[in-house]
């Protein structure tokens, strides 16, 4: 039987950073495609395949508790463009699964709520993960 990954970890710019439970995703950056018929004749259509290349781009999101430190870890992240590299991590009994974003940008115009339980959205664009 599988067991779930439940407990991730980030580390960004190798500082670990503590995310709210279940708030981490991530996409793989094979971007989006597109698949579209052609008219052969007799009432028969064959695929043209496509692929978008202005969507490789691996994806992160993750949310923070807003913290003073987290406000500063997101504004130093927004700050350094596209410099960031962010790596995550989960394991179960049956392996890990880990991934490295590199050229990762902070790209939301992300927002500090204040609250009792308020989070901060993050998401990153950067290189297809590795």
């Amino acid at each position: 039987m599988s067991i779930q990954l439940t407990d991730a970890a980030v580390i960004a710019n190798n500082e670990v950073v503590g995310v709210i439970p279940n708030s981490v995703s991530f996409t793989e950056g094979f971007g989006e495609q597109v698949v579209r018929a052609v008219s052969i004749g007799g009432g028969k259509v064959e695929q043209v395949y496509a692929r978008n290349l202005e969507t490789n781009f691996g994806t992160l999101k993750f949310s923070l508790p807003t913290t003073p430190e987290n406000v500063r870890l997101a504004r130093q992240w927004k700050t350094n463009g596209n410099q960031n590299v962010f790596q995550i991590a989960g394991s179960t009994p049956e392996g890990t699964v880990t991934r490295t974003f590199t050229g990762a940008a902070l790209c939301n115009d992300y927002e500090v709520p204040i609250g009792t339980e308020a989070n901060i959205e993050i998401e990153i664009k950067a290189n297809a993960p590795i």
